[in-house]
Order: structure tokens, then C-alpha cells, then sequence
């Protein structure tokens, strides 16, 4: 395998000279030769615990460059980018630049490391070849990187408008990682918000959090890494083990400055679209980030109706009504946690440090804050996830009940190993196509695991009925959206449940070999999923809003939620049925050939989940009975999200396509409850 064989490299490399490459949280020099990568890899023999960082210094070292980068300029501060202008729209645009400028500098540095790691790789034999193609596509994709930033360079000094031949701004400012505080109640008080304030204001506290995981999920990504390349230079372990590690720490590092990028666009929205019009560009920049140099030089303010951030040690801002992702997992279910020395499997996961160095607290009340359970707040997030509710009795979408039996494994629930190794949909494995895929949509789209609290359950007719809009289809398309990132989130929570589930089998394990590296990849794992699952909980209330504006229910205390199941069998159209000037128009002719082509893969994607489920169970048992590694385990868990979710996207494809075509050839005037039965209707 090519990556396999560029980390191989990479190790043998690092044996040969028994040089240990320093972390990227020193100051990177200019060497000619190989640039430090980003994760040190020790000696076998070292035994110094890993230097945690926090998530501010995590985005410090992401935007650092080398002095000998080929992405070169001038460092330029958020506050001179905002002072080229007092347009309120135009400076919102420029933040915005700035942050794309960031994200792009961050996955430019991520691919630099990674390909000058590859140019640095020494193999002799077959392997050569597939290490020469590995480097050609790393170079490539070294260039894109370049290409996005030098874009995103051009754009910022343009909207800046910076002097004809100045160098091309580097960012000199970080995006804000810590808390945000609206003061929403308080602005709001008397006056309707913005849309885009009433958005932010509940998206705001779980991108916060999502960020927190995402920034554990890198570390847990290091540790594991960390920890099989120790296995590969011992002998105890394989380079392809190495190579899926490097892959996800790099995938991880990508999604979490994505995340830090869009949290910090969100506050953009949110604090321009409030700010008095009497704010200059130092206290837009106060509001956004509040870089120390330039918050010392504000005056005391008292203000509590001040949008600003907070310090990373105060507690979060949770509105009123806001859902909770979960709650504290109960003491004695097992988790997974790096091994210490004299770890044992009944001893509690330590608390994370706290002798990191304290930020900059404001002196403004905050009564209306909710701070963090302490207990939750110290636990790791794989100790904070929900426990799951029983699964409510299967009903398919026209109400009948499933004449086999419940397509979900009996062991589910039963214990958290047993859980593991248990196929989901097992009685699916010899259903017919049609079948399968009609009940593999009324499983997954049972409202089993949402946060508490996340909506008010709304049909799609009386959806319809409450649209004032008018635009019908895109009152729909919108339903099924929602509908779609509801069913996503909880398959995202199932996967947790999985990893949840090979806790004690990998425990089990523990004293074997790679059992330390196991549990460590594991637990790498774990956070990686609780970190999506967060991600999907931010898409799922954005699609709520979407939604809410769209039926007027925006002001509402809870926004609602998709409760109709989409349709999953075969649409009959009924084409013959229709006028012939309607039949020869050029969109109902695509649908007629699109719908029944979407219909069979809605069948294929059912049965590409239910082999995912089977192979999860296989590899969960070859490695229970230790003939398999612990990534076909983890691997079969992702192909089965990953199958799951390629389903929900045909599923909602083929609905919408649906209503496209039940809105082209139904009058306008026909009511909702009767389009409705047009749209999720089983075909004889």
C-alpha cells in the first residue's frame, strides 16, 4: 500500500539515525534537508507523557509557517485588514476573508509537513515505485494548497485594499477558540433580533463545544499515533497500522481548524449584525477576538449588552431552552482512556490538567450564564456521552407493523460488548430489495437518540399548511433536509455506541503486544465520533432554522422538527395519466427517467448498509478471536456509517425528485394533506 510504504519510510528513516524529531510546538528552523514534522516520534525507550496542548496553542501552530515556505508576505493583523473601511457589510467580508485566509495558510502548512516527510522517506526494493506515486500525489496536493492560499492572499488584500505592490497578507491574528458570550436576552430585550443573530446565538455554545472535541480528537489521533509507531520500531507492530494512523491525525487536524474557521465566521455574523453603528474597527476586532494588545488599550466598560468573547476558563453560555448534547454517563460503564503505568481497567480516567496557563477573565457579570457541570466539565468526552433510549416499537410509514421480525439485533442494549457484536439489521440479510429498503428507512429514521429538548415534531402536511412563503418545493426540499440531518445525527450516536461497545473486548486485550496501542486508537476513535456527532447537532439546528423561517415559527421556543418518514418504495407516476403537452416537457421527461433510476439506487444503497452491518459483526469477532487487527475493526464501523449516510443521501434525493415531479403535474391549488399523499404513498 503507497502510504504504507511512505510512513514505513519515514520510520526506517528515523531508526537509522535514532534522531528524535522535534514537536511542532517549538519554533520550526529553516533546514534545508526535512522540515520537523508536526508529530515527534520517540525513541521506544521514552517514557516522557506528551505535551498537551490547548486549542488556542493548537491554532497558533497550524498557521506557523517555515521561514522557507513558498507561501510568503506580510503578516497583517485583523484590525488593519478592518480599518480600510467603515461599511459595516464590507467588513463583515473582510473577517470573513480573513478566516478563509487562515483555514487555507493551516491546510497549506498540514500538506507541507506532509510531503517534505515523503522527500525525506528512504525504501529500497518494490516498494520505490508506490513511494515515488505517493510523493507525486502529496505533491500535487501540496500545490492546491498553495493555489487555495495564494486565492485566499488575493482576496483578503483586495477587499483590504491594501497598496498596489505591497507583499500578500499573512495572517497575524488567531480566530477565537474560547466561549462566546451574546448577551442575547439583554439586546433583544425590546426589539425583534436578525435572523442571523437568532441563529447564532443557539449555534454558537455547540460549535464551542464541537471545537473541544475536535481539539481532543487531534490529540487522541497524536497519542495513538504516537503509540504504533513505537509498536513498528519494536517489532510489535506493522506500517500499514502507522499509515491509517497518519491518515486520520491529518484528517483530524483539517476538520478542526475548519471547525475553529466556521465558529469564528459565526461570531462575524453575529457581532456585525448587532454592533452599535458608532464602533470603530479596534472594537469590532475587541468584539471578535480580543487580542491582549489590543484589549489593554480599551476603556473599563461596565456594558453587559457588549458582545464580546470570554476567557477559555469561564463558563459557557447556554440559552434558555437550549438542548443538551448528553448527559453524564453513568460511573460504572466502562470507558476507554490512555494507559498510564500502572493503568488498571478499574481505575477512573484522570482529569485533564489544569496548571495550563490561565487567559484574561472580563469583570462583568454573568448571572445569566449556566456554568458546566464540574463533574461533567472534568470528565473526558467519551465519558460524556448519552446514554441511549430504548428503541421505540418499528413502524413502517403506512402504519403497519413489520411482519418479520424487529430488524435490529436482539443483544442490543444488553450489555455494551454484547452490543458490539451484534448486527443491527440481521433479518434484512434475506429480505427482497423492496423490502429492505422500506424497512431499513423506518428504522433509521425513528426519532430514538436526539438530544432532549431539539424540537417540536412537525408532519409534512402540516408543514405545508403553515407556509407562508408560498414556495412549495422549497418548503419541501427543506423538510427532508432537516429530516435527513435528524437521521444523520443518530446514526452518528449509533456509531459512538459502537465504539462504546468494543471497550471491553479491546480491555480484554490489553496484555497483549499492541493491546496499549489498541486501546489508544481506540479511544482515538471514540473522540473522533463524539467530535462528529457534535458537528451534526450544529447542521441539524441550522436545518431547524431553515425550516422555522420558512413556516413562521422562527420565534417559537422550540423549532420543529421533521416527524414525516420519506418514501422508500416505487413511485408510481402515472405518466400516461398526464397531458401530453405536459408528458413532452423537457423536466417531467428528466423525472420520468430519473425517479425509477433513483428508486433502484435507494434499493442498492439499503443492501450496501445491511453488508456493512454483517462485515462490522465479522471483524468485530476476528478480532475477538485475535485474527484481525484492531483497524478492520474501526474500519468496519466507518464503512458502515458511511454506507448508512450514502443511503440517507439517496433516500433524500429520490423524495425530493418526488416532489419535483408531484408539484409539476398537480394544480396549484391542490391541498396539502392531498399532496402529501402524493409525495409518501406505497405503491401497489
Amino acid at each position: 500500500m503507497p502510504i504504507a510504504g511512505m510512513i514505513l519510510g519515514w520510520m526506517l528513516l528515523g531508526q537509522a539515525t535514532d534522531a528524535v524529531l522535534p514537536p511542532l510546538s517549538v519554533p520550526v528552523r529553516k533546514e534545508p534537508a526535512v522540515l520537523p514534522p508536526i508529530v515527534a516520534v520517540p525513541p521506544a525507550s521514552t517514557d516522557a507523557p506528551r505535551n498537551t496542548r490547548r486549542p488556542p496553542e493548537m491554532v497558533a501552530e497550524a498557521i506557523r509557517l517555515p521561514d522557507d515556505s513558498a507561501l510568503t508576505g506580510r503578516p497583517l493583523t485583523l484590525l488593519d485588514a478592518l480599518g480600510s473601511t467603515v461599511d459595516r457589510r464590507r467588513q463583515l467580508e473582510i473577517v470573513r476573508a480573513y478566516w478563509r485566509l487562515v483555514e487555507a495558510a493551516a491546510e497549506y502548512r498540514f500538506c507541507l509537513d506532509y510531503a517534505r516527510q515523503l522527500e525525506a522517506a528512504k525504501l529500497g526494493g518494490g516498494e520505490e515505485a508506490s513511494l515515488r506515486s505517493v510523493r507525486s500525489a502529496a505533491a500535487a496536493r501540496l500545490q492546491e494548497a498553495e493555489l487555495g492560499a495564494v486565492r485566499a492572499q488575493y482576496e483578503l488584500a483586495s477587499l483590504a485594499r491594501m497598496p498596489a505592490g505591497a507583499p500578500p497578507p499573512l495572517p497575524a491574528d488567531c480566530p477565537h477558540v474560547g466561549p462566546y458570550r451574546t448577551n442575547f436576552n439583554e439586546l433583544f430585550a425590546e426589539r425583534t433580533p436578525p435572523e442571523t443573530a437568532r441563529l447564532a446565538e443557539k449555534i454558537l455554545p455547540l460549535q464551542r463545544r464541537a471545537i473541544d472535541d475536535q481539539a481532543a480528537a487531534v490529540q487522541a489521533a497524536e497519542d495513538a499515533l504516537l503509540a504504533v509507531a513505537d509498536d513498528y520500531r519494536s517489532g510489535r507492530g506493522n506500517a500499514a497500522a502507522v499509515a491509517s494512523c497518519s491518515r486520520d491525525l491529518f484528517r483530524r487536524r483539517l476538520t478542526f481548524i475548519r471547525s475553529v474557521c466556521d465558529y469564528n465566521r459565526r461570531i462575524a455574523d453575529y457581532g456585525l449584525s448587532v454592533v452599535g453603528p458608532a464602533a470603530g474597527p479596534r472594537e469590532l476586532v475587541a468584539m471578535l477576538i480580543r487580542p491582549a494588545r489590543q484589549a489593554d488599550a480599551l476603556p473599563p466598560s461596565d456594558d453587559r449588552q457588549a458582545v464580546r468573547p470570554t476567557s477559555a476558563n469561564e463558563p459557557i453560555a447556554t440559552p434558555p431552552g437550549e438542548p443538551t448534547l448528553a448527559p453524564p454517563r453513568p460511573k460504572n460503564e466502562p470507558t476507554l482512556a490512555p494507559p498510564r503505568d500502572g493503568w488498571r481497567a478499574n481505575e477512573p480516567t484522570p482529569a485533564p490538567p489544569r496548571d495550563q496557563p490561565q487567559e484574561e477573565t472580563q469583570n462583568i457579570p454573568h448571572k445569566e450564564l449556566v456554568p458546566v457541570d464540574p463533574q461533567s466539565a472534568s470528565s473526558s468526552p467519551s465519558e460524556r456521552i448519552a446514554n441511549k433510549p430504548s428503541r421505540p416499537p418499528l413502524t413502517l410509514q403506512d402504519g403497519r407493523k413489520p411482519s418479520s421480525p424487529l430488524p435490529f439485533g436482539e443483544g442490543r442494549g444488553e450489555g455494551t460488548s454484547a452490543a458490539a457484536a451484534t448486527p443491527l439489521y440481521p433479518t434484512l440479510q434475506s429480505a427482497t430489495p423492496a423490502v429492505r429498503a422500506e424497512q431499513l428507512t423506518a428504522a433509521i429514521h425513528r426519532d430514538r437518540s436526539l438530544p432532549e429538548g431539539i424540537g417540536k415534531p412537525i408532519a409534512l402536511d402540516e408543514c405545508l399548511l403553515r407556509d407562508a412563503g408560498g414556495d412549495r418545493l422549497a418548503t419541501i426540499r427543506a423538510y427532508w433536509l432537516l429530516r435527513r440531518r435528524a437521521a444523520q445525527y443518530q446514526i452518528l450516536a449509533e456509531q459512538v455506541d459502537f465504539f462504546e461497545g468494543l471497550v471491553p473486548l479491546v480491555l480484554e486485550r490489553r496484555g497483549e503486544p499492541t493491546g496499549a496501542s489498541d486501546m489508544l486508537r481506540l479511544h482515538a476513535a471514540q473522540l473522533a465520533a463524539r467530535a462528529a456527532l457534535g458537528e451534526a447537532q450544529v447542521a441539524l439546528v441550522e436545518a431547524q432554522f431553515d425550516l422555522a423561517l420558512r413556516i413562521g415559527a422562527a420565534d417559537d421556543e422550540a423549532w420543529p422538527l421533521a416527524s414525516t418518514v420519506p418514501h422508500s418504495g416505487s413511485y408510481m407516476m402515472k405518466l400516461d395519466a398526464q397531458p401530453r403537452g405536459l408528458r413532452e416537457l423537457w423536466p417531467v421527461r428528466r423525472l420520468a427517467v430519473t425517479i425509477p433510476g433513483l428508486d433502484e439506487n435507494v434499493r442498492q444503497r439499503a443492501t450496501a448498509v445491511v453488508e456493512a452491518d454483517m462485515a462490522r459483526v465479522a471483524a468485530v469477532e476476528y478480532y475477538r478471536t485475535g485474527t484481525a487487527a484492531i483497524d478492520r475493526v474501526l474500519e468496519g464501523v466507518a464503512a458502515q456509517t458511511e454506507q448508512t449516510s450514502a443511503f440517507l443521501d439517496s433516500l433524500s434525493e429520490y423524495n425530493r425528485a418526488i416532489a419535483e415531479y408531484a408539484l409539476t403535474v398537480l394544480p396549484p391549488s391542490t391541498p396539502s394533506d392531498k399532496l402529501v399523499s402524493s409525495l409518501v404513498v406505497k405503491s401497489n
